[in-house]
C-alpha cells in the first residue's frame, strides 16, 4: 500500500511539471517507451540500480531507453527514481500518471469482457454509445471471455455493469434460491 502512495506522489509531481511545461503528451509517450524498453531488456532496471555504474553512464542509458521521447524532464525524473532507489515503482507510477492524464482530459478507461470477439465496426459503435452514456471520451480494453456465454461486462473505475448471460443466470439463480 505504501508503494502506491509513493507512486501517486511521483506521478502527480511528474504530471504537474509536465503540464506546466506543456509536455504532457511527451511525458506520457516517454514513460510508455521506457517501460516498453525495460520489459524487453529485463536487466535495464538492475543495471540502472547498480551502485558501481557511473551517473553519466546511467544518463546515457536512460536517454537511449527513452529514444525519440527523451526530454530533459523525463531524464531528470528517471534519474531521480534511480537516485532514490524507486525505479521498481516505475510501472505503478506510469499507471498513476495515466490516471492523472485521463482525469485531466476527461477520458474514462474501461475494461470490457465480451463472450465473442468484436469486429471493428462493433467496437466503434460500442465506443460511441459508451461515450454518449458516460459523457466523456472512452478508452476501451476489450478481452474475450467465452465463459460469459453471451453479452458483455463493462468495468469503469467505480462501477461494474454486467450484461452477460452468465451474470443474468447467476442473478436468476440467487432470486430462485432466496
Amino acid at each position: 500500500m505504501k508503494e502506491i502512495a509513493f507512486a501517486r506522489k511521483y506521478a502527480h509531481a511528474l504530471f504537474a511539471e509536465a503540464q506546466a511545461k506543456n509536455e504532457l503528451r511527451a511525458a506520457q509517450q516517454g514513460l510508455e517507451e521506457f517501460i516498453r524498453v525495460a520489459r524487453l531488456r529485463g536487466s535495464l532496471k538492475g543495471i540502472l540500480s547498480h551502485p558501481f555504474i557511473a551517473p553519466d553512464e546511467k544518463k546515457r542509458m536512460i536517454r537511449s531507453a527513452l529514444g525519440e521521447y527523451a526530454t530533459p524532464l523525463l531524464e531528470r525524473f528517471v534519474l531521480l527514481l534511480v537516485a532514490r532507489r524507486r525505479l521498481d515503482l516505475l510501472f505503478i507510477i506510469a499507471l498513476e500518471f495515466q490516471n492523472e492524464v485521463d482525469r485531466f482530459e476527461n477520458v474514462q478507461s474501461l475494461h470490457i469482457k465480451t463472450a465473442f470477439a468484436m469486429s471493428e465496426p462493433q467496437q466503434k459503435q460500442l465506443q460511441a454509445r459508451l461515450e454518449s452514456w458516460l459523457k466523456s471520451k472512452v478508452r476501451m480494453d476489450i478481452q474475450v471471455d467465452p465463459q460469459l456465454i453471451g453479452g458483455l461486462v463493462i468495468q469503469t473505475r467505480d462501477y461494474v455493469l454486467d450484461q452477460s448471460l452468465k451474470g443474468q443466470l447467476t442473478k436468476l439463480q440467487r432470486q430462485l434460491t432466496a
